[in-house]
């Protein structure tokens, strides 16, 4: 069988390319192929299923990538509004929260089930529950094309040409959802530069033998993380205790720079400042009068005023102070140790890669193979590479959304006007 293009992964950026295509232009034959029994598992569950699309504080910063120059040339080219006037387009309107726009339904899944539906009535195939499994490409002075191997869930094998092809099949983050390495041995077939791929917006495990006793904790904190010698990242917002690992928008935010650290950089290279509202001088004086007003009351009493019960358990116990002490028998050392755990609480990462809970992959294709405005291979003609599968990645709030969406429609739109510059050629 032969297609114009032929998608493989119907992912966000998948599915945004072909009903941005097939909106543009009639005339192509548009395929997606995809291994999940139904299309955008993780987009219908992005933002614990109120789908995040996309936010309004658009910057370099809210990104990560090998290639920063490619970084801050992207996030110049688009913005939030692209998003916005795409999803209108469909027949759906985004409300803004603080930065985080959302669809007025809060559902992710009729986002994805309306780019699923109108593709389809304007023309473009999917085959699910099945699996690409190697690409080639064909070239001649007459004709260039794409053949397409793949093989579905109950092992029938399956033959493609395509005119073109766009590799969106995402990421290894969150298997459950869909999560794989499929994309990255395709784009190995055509020996493209990759970066090593590591779990992002993923919880931190630490090294700390008491960290369950605050299990279930929330906290409003400022977390640093520091590489080598210096302090390279900043991160203000919720921090959440597990029993075993940190999560919550701060930690997840970290991860990107901390997951690439070696092993040897990981001691005690994270602190928390559980009271970022309150200075250092600030803190120690506050105890110091509750030393002198109250100094019969224990030591959990006067601190039950500021934190959480259960993390006040959890303090105590990593300062191995008496559960039962009184004030008054607080030292003064002890009281700059309590000060200074709150202000600066610090941790060792096991470096343990978690991709089970993390929302995204970083690393991946290297954005230097690819054109920046229109995602096209700069090696491979109508070749395309879009999404997690490149060594792009952003924070929390809806920025890796907006990049897969934003790059499957600049390469459909290339798609398009190649199209329609060749009168039926792709």
């Amino acid at each position: 069988m032969f297609f114009d293009i032929v998608i493989v992964g119907a992912g966000a950026s998948g599915l945004a390319a072909a009903y941005r295509m097939a909106g543009r232009s009639s005339q192509l034959k548009i395929l997606v192929i995809e291994k999940e029994s139904v299309p955008g598992r993780k987009l219908s569950a992005s933002g614990n299923g109120k789908c995040n699309l996309t936010n309004s504080y658009f910057y370099p910063g809210c990104y990560h990538s090998e290639n920063k120059e490619f970084i801050n040339k992207w996030t110049k080219a688009n913005s939030d509004q692209k998003i916005l006037d795409f999803f209108r387009e469909l027949g759906i309107l985004l409300y803004q929260n603080n930065g985080y726009y959302y669809p007025l339904s809060n559902q992710g899944k009729q986002v994805t089930n309306l780019l699923y539906q109108k593709s389809i009535r304007l023309g473009v195939r999917y085959f699910f529950e099945t699996k690409v499994t190697t690409v080639h490409r064909f070239h001649s002075k007459q004709r260039s094309y794409y053949k397409i191997e793949a093989i579905t869930k109950e092992g029938k094998s399956l033959s493609f040409e395509a005119g073109g092809l766009i590799l969106a099949a995402g990421g290894a983050a969150f298997p459950k959802l869909g999560g794989c390495r499929d994309g990255y041995h395709l784009a190995s077939l055509f020996q493209l530069k990759q970066y090593p791929v590591y779990p992002v917006l993923s919880p931190v495990y630490v090294d700390d033998r008491f960290l369950h006793l605050a299990k279930g904790v929330r906290l409003d904190a400022a977390v640093t993380l520091k590489c080598g010698d210096d302090f390279c990242t900043k991160e203000s917002g919720q921090v959440q205790i597990n029993e075993k690992n940190l999560s919550g928008i701060a930690m997840m935010n970290l991860s990107s720079t901390l997951n690439r650290l070696p092993q040897e950089e990981l001691r005690n290279c994270l602190m928390i400042d559980v009271l970022p509202d309150l200075s250092w001088d600030m803190l120690k004086k506050f105890f110091s009068v509750q030393k002198s007003c109250s100094p019969e009351e224990s030591l959990t009493v006067m601190l039950s005023g500021i934190l959480p019960n259960t993390f006040i358990s959890y303090l105590i116990s990593r300062l191995h102070f008496d559960k039962d002490i009184k004030l008054f028998e607080l030292t003064e050392k002890q009281i700059n140790r309590l000060t200074s755990s709150l202000k600066k609480l610090v941790f060792t990462p096991t470096g343990y890669h978690d991709y089970e809970k993390a929302q995204c992959t970083g690393g991946g294709v290297a954005t230097e193979e690819i054109n920046e405005d229109t995602f096209e291979s700069i090696r491979y003609k109508n070749l395309y590479l879009t999404g997690e599968l490149l060594d792009v990645n952003g924070k929390c709030g809806g920025y890796n959304l907006s990049f897969a969406i934003l790059s499957g429609i600049a390469a459909a739109d290339h798609i398009v006007e190649g199209y329609d510059k060749e009168k039926g050629k792709c």
